[in-house]
């Protein structure tokens, strides 16, 4: 990926938030919360209270059922 949508995707794989991407990229965070809901959209991420609950991140198990286990 590349450009601003590229870069968004980068600063929330390393794990910020929207705002947060937009604070270190220096772009309004307007543009970097319509990126994040663009890739949730399409499934490259998902919202934090997305998950079930039961999983806990960087746990070195997850849930049988949890989809974003397999």
């Amino acid at each position: 990926m590349s450009g601003v949508f590229g870069a968004v995707m980068e600063r929330l794989a390393a794990g910020e938030s929207p705002r947060a991407a937009a604070r270190t990229l220096g772009i309004p965070a307007d543009l970097a919360e319509t990126v994040a809901a663009e890739a949730e959209r399409f499934g490259l991420v998902i919202r934090a209270g997305a998950a079930c609950g039961t999983c806990t991140p960087g746990a070195a198990s997850a849930c049988a059922g949890c989809p974003f286990a397999r």
